[in-house]
């Protein structure tokens, strides 16, 4: 499958980024390159604050987007101990902590005692925090909908098995040095 030309979600007056996409008929090594280059690039683009800016924008909601990866999270996986949330984030525990002081300062999260160890303090969404988390999750599959619309079934079904196959691969293979 050859990936399509991409359509800009950069903004007005933003550039282009470079078409990185390369032929069927190359090397594995080079394939390799090509791969991690397309990936940075997709970090780079997806993870910057500017297109996070604009998703909240278009959203209506005012978040900062370490803070949105922990609502998203609690609202797929429920009340969790902070510590917890971090793991299921990828996120240091300072961090979290940070951030859920913040949901919580908004009025975007709970803290309560856990019903089975008052020790233990449990963060879960409020309501006007699950809001938030939707607005945002509707903007992005808006956005995917959108520049995937011109993708056939069967390239979009090839498009999932291999990211979860990927992330399956990448997360269970440890580094290594040379």
């Amino acid at each position: 499958m050859t990936a399509p030309t991409p359509r800009s979600s950069l903004g007005a007056g933003a550039s282009r980024p470079p078409r990185i996409w390369r032929v069927e008929d190359q090397d594995r090594d080079t394939s390799i390159e090509s791969v991690q280059r397309t990936l940075a690039l997709l970090m780079r683009t997806s993870g910057a604050r500017a297109t996070f800016a604009r998703q909240a924008a278009v959203g209506g909601v005012d978040l900062k987007q370490p803070a949105y990866v922990l609502l998203r999270t609690l609202v797929e996986s429920g009340p969790v101990p902070t510590g917890e949330l971090a793991r299921r984030a990828h996120m240091d525990v300072g961090m979290a902590t940070r951030q859920v002081s913040a949901l919580v300062d908004d009025g975007l999260a709970t803290r309560t005692p856990a019903p089975d160890d008052g020790r233990v303090t449990l963060v879960a969404p409020t309501a006007e925090g699950r809001d938030a988390a939707s607005a945002l999750m509707a903007v992005r599959s808006r956005h995917l909908r959108a520049a995937l619309s011109d993708w056939s079934e069967d390239d979009l079904q090839t498009l999932d098995r291999l990211l979860s196959q990927f992330l399956t691969d990448t997360f269970s293979t440890p580094f290594e040095p040379e």
